[in-house]
C-alpha cells in the first residue's frame, strides 16, 4: 500500500505535489520505454490491462520512444478482431449463454488473429480489419507491410490472454499496466480497484454521458469479467507499470462531488456512493488547472 501524509497549504504545494506524482510515475514509463528500446529483435509488444488502467497514455509513451529511434510503430487494437456480431450471437445461444461477453477470448476471432499475426511476423504485407461497435461488422481498416524497423503493438485486456500472446513467437514482450497499490492519503483508505471507479465515474459521465448508476451498475460484471479473465494472468506478463497517482482521489473529488449527489437515497448504489462523497469531503481538492495536459489522468477528465 501506498500511504501519503501530505497538508496542501497553498497552491504551491499543490502543484509540487501534483508534479512530483506525475515525475514518478515518467520515471516508471521511462524506465519500461527504455527496456522495450533496449532489445533490438522486438518486433511485438502485448499491451494489456483492466479498465481504466492508462493503457492510451502507456501506448503513446512507447511509440514516442520507439519512434525516437527509428522504430515504424503499428498501433493495432485486439477489439478489431471481435467475431462479427451476428456469429457472436448464433454461439451465444448454442452455448445457452445469458449474452455477449466480449471480455471472452472466444469473442475473438482467432483464425484470423493468426493469420495476421503469421503475416506480420513473416514480414509480407498484410491486411487489418476494422471493428465496427455500432452495427457489429467488420470492415478492413488498412495494409500493413513490415519491415526491419517495425513494431506492432497489439493493445487490449485481450492482450494478455495465453490463447492469443501464444500467437507472438519468441521475440514479444508483454507490458501489462493497471493500478497496482491501494491508497491511504491522509489516513483515508482508497483500494486499488475503487481508485478505478473513481476514474470511469468520472470519465463515463464526462464522455460517454453515463450517469453514476449506470457506472455503478456495471462495475460488478466488470470485476468479475477481470477476476476471470484478467487478473490471473497479471503475474506471467514481462513488465507491469503500477499508473497509481497518489493526488487523483483530491483531484476527481471536484468531479465526484458535483455528479454523485445524483443517485437517489433510494438506489442499491447510495450507500456506495455516500460512502465515496464521505471519503472525499475529508481531502482537500487540486484545481484541474495544476494537472499536465499528458498526464495520464487527462484520459480521465479531459483536457485543460
Amino acid at each position: 500500500m501506498v500511504s501519503v501524509d501530505i497538508r496542501l497549504n497553498s497552491q504551491k504545494d499543490m502543484t509540487e505535489f501534483v508534479n512530483r506524482c506525475e515525475r514518478a510515475f515518467e520515471a516508471r514509463l521511462d524506465d519500461v520505454a527504455k527496456q522495450v528500446v533496449s532489445d533490438k529483435e522486438l518486433h511485438i509488444i502485448a499491451l494489456s490491462g483492466p479498465t481504466c488502467s492508462g493503457k492510451t497514455i502507456c501506448a503513446n509513451k512507447l511509440i514516442y520512444e520507439l519512434e525516437a529511434v527509428g522504430k515504424n510503430i503499428h498501433l493495432i487494437s485486439i477489439d478489431d478482431f471481435f467475431k462479427e456480431r451476428d456469429v457472436l450471437n448464433r454461439e451465444s445461444e448454442i452455448a445457452a449463454d445469458s449474452g455477449l461477453d466480449y471480455d471472452s477470448v472466444n469473442a475473438i476471432d482467432l483464425g484470423l488473429l493468426t493469420e495476421c499475426t503469421e503475416s506480420i511476423l513473416a514480414g509480407k504485407p498484410t491486411i487489418l480489419p476494422r471493428y465496427d461497435f455500432v452495427s457489429g461488422k467488420r470492415g478492413v481498416r488498412e495494409s500493413v507491410d513490415p519491415d526491419e524497423s517495425s513494431i506492432f503493438i497489439f493493445e487490449g485486456i485481450q492482450a494478455i490472454y495465453p490463447e492469443v500472446t501464444s500467437l507472438f513467437g519468441k521475440n514479444y514482450k508483454s507490458v501489462f499496466i493497471s493500478v497496482a497499490d491501494d491508497l491511504e492519503l491522509n489516513g483515508i483508505y482508497f483500494g486499488r480497484r475503487d481508485i478505478r471507479l473513481l476514474r470511469r465515474l468520472v470519465r463515463d459521465y464526462k464522455f460517454r454521458g453515463a450517469a453514476p448508476e449506470f457506472t455503478f451498475y456495471i462495475w460488478r460484471s466488470v470485476a468479475l469479467n477481470e477476476d476471470r479473465c484478467i487478473l490471473p494472468y497479471a503475474d506471467t506478463t514481462d513488465i507491469q507499470i503500477d499508473s497509481l497517482m497518489p493526488y487523483e482521489p483530491m483531484l476527481l473529488k471536484n468531479e465526484l462531488t458535483a455528479i454523485l449527489p445524483s443517485v437517489a437515497d433510494t438506489s442499491k448504489y447510495y450507500p456506495k456512493a455516500l460512502e465515496i462523497l464521505e471519503k472525499l469531503d475529508k481531502l482537500e481538492s487540486i484545481d484541474a488547472k495544476l494537472v499536465p495536459n499528458n498526464s495520464l489522468l487527462r484520459e480521465f477528465i479531459g483536457n485543460a
